[in-house]
């Protein structure tokens, strides 16, 4: 879109300052009928840019620029079949300059003006919905970069060069923001409309999605803060997250030109297969999910086969490998988007009880989190069955085991995060599960575990950036850790 040129944040402020400039000096002089354009509306609605946001951000976060060539290849669940410069550790300054500027320029802006139009119009559900959304985004920025603009980010045209927050305050901000957002949320005030393109206007969904991010934002300050994690996950979980897979946050695509991003990548370039570690793990566990998640290789049509992740040189041709299923991609034109689903939410309950942190049975929470993982594909062509269903949930290597159980809540957290945007990176690199093995032709010493930050902040805004980088650490290297990684 026309957004991913531009060049950060402050250039999009700037032109928005221009433009008031501009329109303020085509003062009333007689010619009104002709100055005045129609097309061209002063103010937007928040029922036009709530929808905005939500499927700008999504289409950066399940991309297949972002997802497919970094977020899904470095916890080896895709790999690059074509120009595999991310798998030997190279990434391209161009595209982290894209990625940011995909968040910042359009998705939180647009959601911050739904915040102040809701303070400013004494809607509650506006104010509430924008914080929850704009929470959202934010755990994903923040998560890809460690510390970034977060306080003064938004908040006028007077600051374009904002400081970075520390990661932790940024946490900090994002709780506070998701339990203030849900608990201002009512079905009787007034909503979006057709707007909502996520949950229709159901607050009540709204406000059990952003329990269930509180419980995914405690859970991984685990490691870092277990006690401010502990205590923010208690408060999610009591405050009532989803309850079922009707409840799961997912973007459904009506159609052209609003497609899934991996169905417009399959018509187009379609360059990316499943991992030989994510293949060689369903076919182990005998995983119903992986004629789901995989294409038999098209070289015989009936061997799922993946390539080996890190690893630039083909020993095969393309026809050798298993491509990423069809469910997303040659079927995938209408396949919603799962932004965060239930089976999450009970694999984070399970993990949280494993812990005790909340009573519950633990490994009665794995298992309905891993049922709830595969029914959530009801109706795809290559659905797991209820039968099959039965048959994977009875086996030894999958009947919940207390002494490991926290390696088998993990191992179904990867399996089940497939496809589901950076989710699965930051679940790696918080537990370090499941064990990857570095390809053969990574050029770091180890799989990457940031992203780095866009060379124009380097001269828009380096005073700031070089203070988050010594507050970090050094953190600017793709292999340094941020606040929460510790494992």
């Amino acid at each position: 879109t026309g957004r991913h040129n531009m060049d950060s944040y402050s250039i999009a402020k700037r032109a928005l300052v221009a433009g008031l400039v501009l329109a303020l000096a085509a003062c009333d002089d007689g010619l009104t009928d002709i100055n005045t354009n129609p097309n061209a509306p002063t103010d937007v609605g928040a029922e036009f840019l709530l929808p905005q946001s939500i499927r700008g951000a999504v289409e950066a976060t399940f991309g297949a620029g972002q997802m497919l060539s970094h977020t899904a290849i470095w916890p080896q669940q895709a790999v690059q079949l074509q120009y595999p410069d991310e798998e030997e550790g190279s990434v391209r300054a161009s595209r982290m300059q894209s990625y940011w500027n995909n968040f910042y320029v359009g998705p939180l802006m647009d959601v911050q003006r739904v915040i102040e139009k809701g303070v400013a119009d004494s809607n509650a559900n506006y104010e509430g919905v924008g914080r929850i959304w704009k929470s959202y985004i934010f755990h994903i920025v923040t998560d890809l970069w460690g510390d970034v603009p977060y306080s003064e980010a938004l908040i006028g045209d007077s600051i374009t060069t904002p400081v970075y927050d520390a990661q932790k305050d940024i946490y900090t901000g994002m709780i506070a923001d998701l339990t203030t957002g849900a608990g201002k949320l009512s079905s009787a005030a007034t909503g979006f409309g057709s707007g909502d393109i996520l949950y229709g206007d159901d607050m009540v969904k709204w406000g059990r999605f952003a329990n269930s991010l509180r419980m995914r934002l405690a859970m991984r300050m685990s490691e870092v803060d277990p006690t401010a994690a502990k205590a923010a996950f208690i408060a999610a979980y009591s405050a009532g997250p989803f309850t079922s897979n009707a409840d799961n946050a997912k973007l459904a695509w009506p159609g052209s030109p609003y497609e899934n991003p991996l169905y417009e990548n399959w018509t187009g370039r379609d360059d990316h297969g499943v991992s030989a570690t994510m293949i060689d793990t369903l076919t182990s566990l005998s995983d119903p999910r992986r004629e789901l998640y995989a294409e038999p290789a098209t070289q015989d049509g009936t061997t799922y086969r993946g390539q080996p992740s890190g690893k630039i040189t083909q020993e095969f041709s393309l026809a050798y490998y298993s491509r990423i299923g069809n469910y997303w991609r040659k079927d995938g034109k209408s396949t919603p988007t799962v932004i965060m689903s239930y089976s999450e939410v009970l694999l984070l309950a399970a993990e949280a009880a494993k812990l005790g942190w909340i009573s519950g049975d633990a490994g009665a929470l794995y298992t309905a989190g891993i049922q709830a993982s595969m029914e959530q594909y009801a109706g795809a062509t290559n659905a797991p069955t209820a039968a099959e269903i039965t048959a994977y949930l009875a086996q030894s290597a999958i009947t919940y085991n207390a002494t490991n159980g926290l390696d088998q809540i993990h191992l179904q957290q990867w399996i089940g995060l497939f496809m589901g945007g950076s989710e699965a990176w930051s679940n790696v690199r918080r537990t370090d599960s499941p064990n990857l093995v570095a390809g053969p032709d990574l050029t770091l010493s180890r799989i990457p575990v940031r992203f780095s930050y866009p060379a124009l902040e380097e001269s828009l805004n380096v005073t700031n950036l070089d203070a988050a980088i010594s507050r970090q650490g050094g953190g600017k290297a793709l292999t340094d850790r941020v606040w929460w990684d510790v494992n």
